[in-house]
């Protein structure tokens, strides 16, 4: 590839993009390719160095409008958690060893999950809002708390519809 950066910049549009509009509709929460583009451009980082940090800064010059749409403070804890897993989730991209576009949608559907899992079961332990055994982990997981306006379910099957195009 001749001019990587075209790719990267188009992605980190397509992020930034994504990001922003989704970021006060309920039905869309969590429609955001962001794993995605992290754990593709640390698996690709060997043939394309401009992909990884196109999709960090995206991130993170969109975080703050978006935690600020939601209602959040751009700067807590559950930011913190979310840096940590995505750095997790760029580690396993480092990782991966692929040559087939399944594999790669595979890895990243996996990360998408992992990513889930991780951040949501953070939110169990730091929300005095769940109880703090299996029913609550399970509410945690699927439905969300009461004060929530959809499942938790939902951010789940976005993350992978959105990750996995």
């Amino acid at each position: 590839m001749t001019r990587p950066w075209i790719a990267a910049s188009v992605l980190a549009i397509i992020l930034i993009i994504f990001r922003l509009a989704t970021a006060t509709s309920a039905g869309m929460a969590n429609m955001s390719p962001v794993v995605s583009v992290l754990f593709l451009g640390a698996a690709f980082w060997k043939t394309n160095k401009w992909m990884l940090p196109a999709g960090v800064i995206a991130w993170l010059l969109t975080t703050p409008a978006v935690s600020i749409a939601q209602g959040y403070s751009p700067f807590n804890m559950a930011t913190l958690s979310t840096i940590a897993t995505l750095g997790l989730v760029v580690f396993f991209g480092m990782k991966f060893k692929a040559n087939s576009p399944f594999k790669l949608i595979g890895g990243t559907l996996l990360a998408a999950t992992l990513f889930y899992i991780i951040t949501n079961t953070i939110s169990f332990f730091s929300d005095p809002v769940y109880t703090k055994n299996l029913s609550g982990y399970v509410q945690c997981m699927w439905t969300g708390s009461s004060l929530a306006s959809t499942p938790t379910w939902t951010f789940f099957r976005n993350s992978l519809v959105s990750n996995g195009l």
